[in-house]
């Protein structure tokens, strides 16, 4: 059955104009807003693709009055139509929701200083956690992107500064490279830090039981790069040697000169002798040179 549509209910855009869409798809509902003759069509009947670059796409009248024949109506007099991407250029106000989103934290504080100026797709905005780069103090320069549609990403960037309550470690006392870190020596504070600095110590259990590298000093932020784990052996200590040679064995006690953990060698000077030698580390103020048949 044929519908005869008046040829005044044919309307069209001006010469040059295109209607903006926020989907990559031009379908039947989006044509009879233009032409209402096509709202006797099904309202998600697909008439073709808008390319994501921001290109147009263009209708012209013999292919629209074809659809229409083909879903048996008859029009004519028509005139080209073209549809676009709708686009957007993201601003603060977007963008830090997007960080937040990401960040979830509450209270985070985000203050935009730069970002992507050009227009995108209409689509959602996603900040990924490791586009997180050029970390400076507070600063970031974070890259993401607007996802437009199932496959299509665009490429956004945005520099900010972004804090977020969070805790972090500090020496009560000054606290001597290599001695262990004790309980009492060490408390943690609230503060405002970037949500992304993972190099601090943010808790007691990072730092107690560990020994500084160097000299930590009273007040002082420990960051988990300035620690680590106790040495097995330690400069200076006096330890029990165990000699292995073949099925002989004798122990002997010498003089650390230089420190390590289990598995490295270390110098030691023989108490008896003067005579510097290597072993391997084998346990907490263990050493040993050679192995049990």
């Amino acid at each position: 059955m044929t519908f005869l549509i008046p040829l005044f209910l044919a309307a069209s855009l001006p010469p040059g104009e295109c209607t903006a869409i926020d989907t990559d798809t031009v379908v039947a509902r989006d044509v009879a807003k233009i032409i209402p003759a096509f709202a006797q069509i099904p309202e998600d009947f697909l008439f073709g693709y808008v390319p994501a670059t921001g290109a147009q796409r263009v209708f012209r009248a013999e292919e629209l009055e074809r659809i229409a024949k083909n879903r048996g109506l008859d029009v004519h007099g028509l005139e080209d139509i073209c549809f676009v991407r709708l686009t957007f250029v993201p601003d603060a106000t977007q963008i830090r929701a997007a960080m937040q989103k990401t960040i979830g934290i509450d209270g985070a504080k985000i203050e935009i200083l730069s970002s992507s100026q050009q227009a995108f797709p209409v689509g959602e905005l996603i900040f990924p956690r490791n586009g997180v780069q050029g970390l400076n103090g507070q600063e970031i320069t974070w890259h993401g992107y607007v996802r437009a549609g199932e496959n299509t990403r665009f490429s956004v960037w945005a520099r900010a500064n972004i804090t977020v309550p969070s805790t972090r470690v500090v020496a009560n006392e000054n606290l001597p490279a290599g001695k262990i870190i004790q309980k009492d020596q060490v408390s943690v504070e609230q503060c405002e830090d970037s949500p992304f600095d993972d190099t601090m110590a943010r808790q007691l259990d990072d730092v107690i039981g560990m020994a500084p590298r160097a000299t930590l000093t009273k007040s002082m932020p420990i960051r988990k790069s300035q620690v680590q784990r106790p040495m097995d052996v330690a400069r200076g200590e006096t330890v029990r040697v165990e000699v292995y040679d073949g099925a002989a064995h004798l122990s002997l006690e010498a003089r650390a000169e230089t420190s390590g953990m289990k598995g490295s060698t270390i110098t030691l000077r023989n108490l008896s002798s003067g005579r510097e030698f290597q072993a391997q580390i084998t346990g907490k103020d263990q050493v040993a040179i050679g192995g049990r048949e």
